[in-house]
């Protein structure tokens, strides 16, 4: 269970994400935004939600409205290396290099391994190389 305005399982609070991804599949922006706002009322202590509708708003390019979830992310959790770790490709794609740099390099700090820690190295490699 997942404590929040009321307890939810776990797994609907992932069925209710990934279908607000399914919709963003779609290109079916406004629902998608209105599944990942209404998950982020429901549970609001989790960074989760916010991530998702940053990603949502970087999916459209709007790079700006993703670096405010991704912030707001941090707020509610500042350990969150997935939270930061998407901060740091925000401020990269409004060509904030250093900025994208120490974003990223947080990220690792806060989880060397796993799937934070590989979307970072990969942001981190991309603008060693000059690819981003």
């Amino acid at each position: 269970m997942v404590a929040g305005l009321i307890d939810v399982p776990q797994t609907e609070i992932a069925l209710l994400l990934e279908s607000g991804y399914l919709y963003l599949e779609m290109q079916k922006h406004k629902e998608a935004e209105e599944i990942f706002a209404g998950v982020a009322a429901l549970v609001p202590h989790s960074e989760v939600p916010l991530i998702c509708l940053g990603n949502l708003h970087f999916s459209q390019g709007r790079y700006d409205r993703a670096l405010k979830f991704h912030k707001d992310a941090l707020v509610r959790n500042p350990k969150s290396a997935l939270a930061q770790a998407h901060t740091g490709e925000a401020l990269l794609f409004m060509q904030k290099r250093p900025e994208a740099k120490k974003a990223l390099e947080k990220a690792l700090e806060l989880e060397p391994d796993g799937a934070a820690a590989e979307f970072a190295k990969a942001m981190l490699d991309g603008m060693a190389a000059g690819v981003v």
